[in-house]
């Protein structure tokens, strides 16, 4: 019976044990460190970034990079507004643990995206999944009222006129 315990014990462990996935995040593009999320970005932009591993099962792991856009509903947005490239193939750490990937993800949101537009971006290494939520920041510019600008040029003026006829006297 110990034995049998023993066993189904270290089974237990082993499936743990390849279970676990490594920790993966996206960093910043110089790679150092977490990004904030979520991610704004402008229509039109395109930001950078690094993926970071840790906790890898076994050293020399290759696993194969991909990606998935989903555009959140209720924000107007549409999957086909954001561009994704990743310039590796693989995620391949060799025996570093930690690692970075630095700068491999790209992402871009184009210039007629709407200004409420909100993504899910979710970038996968192998089994690990890491996802971010990207929003477009309003492109919307407002051009003030007539009185909001008129009235400081008239009083800068009307001071000028005040400094100028007081030196005259």
């Amino acid at each position: 019976m110990k034995k049998i315990i023993s066993l189904l014990f270290i089974a237990i462990i082993a499936m743990a044990g390849t279970a676990y996935a490594y920790d993966a995040n996206i960093w910043n593009a110089a790679g150092t460190a977490a990004v904030t999320n979520p991610i704004v970005l402008q229509p039109g932009q395109t930001q950078i970034f690094s993926y970071h591993g840790a906790n890898f099962a076994a050293p020399n792991q290759v696993m194969p990079y991909s990606y998935n856009v989903q555009a959140l509903p209720g924000t107007g947005a549409d999957p086909s507004d954001m561009t994704v490239v990743i310039s590796k193939a693989n995620f391949e750490p060799g025996i570093e643990d930690p690692y970075t990937d630095v700068g491999v993800i790209s992402i871009s949101l184009s210039e007629d995206a709407p200004a409420t537009g909100k993504w899910r971006v979710t970038v996968t290494a192998g089994e690990d999944t890491n996802t971010l939520d990207v929003g477009s920041a309003a492109r919307n510019f407002e051009i003030p009222e007539f009185p909001t600008i008129a009235l400081p040029v008239a009083a800068i003026l009307g001071l000028a006129f005040f400094m100028q006829r007081r030196k005259e006297e």
